[in-house]
């Protein structure tokens, strides 16, 4: 990517003496600057327009793309839940009980450091693989609106930002959203990691709506 960037602006080999039809210092360093420029506008690696998939009897709709120059991404998603508000936020933030309900998501624990409740998660990347990722993820909540993770140490990722949003619709329903943003660890080639959030985010929102929907049939809150 590096050699496939610099080759058009020229090298930075040693300084030559000025050649008759060769552009001058200035009108190459000009040159330079509108080759970095463009290059700062180089298209994502790998970038999927939104999606509506279908799992079950549910729609997800959902897009991924990539960011940090190809060496994270990017994925958001969301989904109509037939539950009200209060029933998807307290299924979410039931977080000993993710391996439950969410697919992949192998041992969850919560505790308090202060006031700040973290998360400690294992989550399987790829079976076939054994590539497993274990994270301690900071939790902020913000009742009945949104709530976000983010790692605070642990290994597969370098970096992992997580968000649901919660909106309330009429009727008893409820429109639940998830954002990630993740930088994997060199170990994790990109293909796998981004086959992985492909298709798991929208099988996560899928199951996430048929746990609401069995929670509200059940009475439980």
């Amino acid at each position: 990517l590096v050699a496939a960037l610099a080759a058009p602006c020229g090298g930075l080999g040693a300084v030559r003496a000025p050649v008759a039809g060769h552009p001058s210092a200035p009108a190459r360093r000009t040159a330079n600057a509108r080759c970095a420029a463009r290059a700062v506008l180089v298209p994502s690696p790998f970038s999927f327009p939104a999606l509506a998939a279908r799992f079950g009897d549910a729609n997800v709709d959902f897009s991924t793309t990539s960011v940090d120059f190809g060496l994270g991404l990017k994925s958001e998603g969301s989904v109509t839940i037939e539950a009200p508000l209060a029933v998807v936020w307290s299924l979410v933030t039931d977080y000993e009980r993710h391996p439950e309900f969410i697919p992949n998501i192998l041992a969850s624990k919560l505790e308090r450091v202060g006031n700040q409740m973290v998360l400690n998660q294992c989550g399987l990347l790829s079976n076939k693989l054994k590539f497993r990722a274990d994270m301690r993820l900071a939790i902020t909540e913000r009742y009945h609106r949104e709530l976000k993770l983010q790692r605070i140490s642990g290994h597969g990722f370098l970096d992992f930002k997580a968000r649901y949003s919660f909106s309330a619709l009429p009727g008893d329903t409820c429109r639940l959203g998830y954002e990630v943003q993740a930088v994997p660890c060199p170990i994790f080639p990109m293909p796998i990691v981004q086959h992985k959030v492909k298709k798991e985010v929208p099988r996560m929102l899928s199951a996430l709506r048929a746990k609401a929907i069995e929670r509200q049939s059940a009475g439980v809150e």
